[in-house]
């Protein structure tokens, strides 16, 4: 289906029976969950988690990546700070997915040589490496640890920590693997 052809199937079959869902969200919006996950195409949170527009607040990045707070990437930062301090969500949710390209890459960095930008963000997360037991280690294990690391990022922004330590917000992790539809709840 194209592009068009879904905008046109929207406005004549879905818009009209959500009509009075958007509606109420035109006074504005109340999320109770800010989900991180991956830009990758085969990932979908609202039909993962069957949420309704207004549910969800969204950042998707390659790799579920949460920079550390300071480091200038300003648009990651402004929507976690938004979603927590603004908004007042209840959990924060890093999704990231089975055959992550970003874990690839940063598991095989030399690889990525010739693409200067995605090594560089990709290595925002090199704390990964460290963790993992051998060079044996699998994408897997990589994609687990890339998560718990982000869930760990989270916790140095102050009004994320504070509100967690309040118990005012929930962090969860998890692992998505389309291609059985499971998901993976980390500790």
């Amino acid at each position: 289906m194209t592009l068009a052809a879904g905008i046109e199937k929207f406005n004549n079959e879905c818009f009209p029976s959500m009509e009075g869902k958007f509606k109420e969200l035109e006074k504005g919006q109340s999320p109770e969950t800010l989900f991180i996950t991956c830009s990758d195409s085969r990932i979908d949170p609202s039909l993962v988690t069957q949420t309704q527009p207004g549910e969800l607040f969204v950042i998707r990045n390659a790799g579920n990546i949460v920079p550390k707070p300071g480091t200038g990437e300003l648009s990651v930062e402004a929507t976690i700070l938004y979603a927590v301090d603004v908004l007042k969500v209840k959990r924060i949710v890093v999704c990231g997915h089975s055959h992550c390209g970003a874990v690839t890459g940063l598991m095989n960095l030399e690889s990525l040589n010739e693409l200067p930008e995605i090594k560089a963000w990709v290595a925002k997360s090199s704390e990964v490496l460290d963790r993992l037991d051998s060079a044996d280690a699998t994408l897997n294990q990589g994609i687990s640890e890339n998560v718990k690391l982000q869930l760990e990022h989270l916790l140095d922004y102050p009004s994320v920590a504070s509100a967690v330590s309040e118990n005012k917000l929930e962090l969860e992790g998890w692992v998505y693997h389309f291609e059985s539809g499971r998901v993976e709840f980390l500790d």
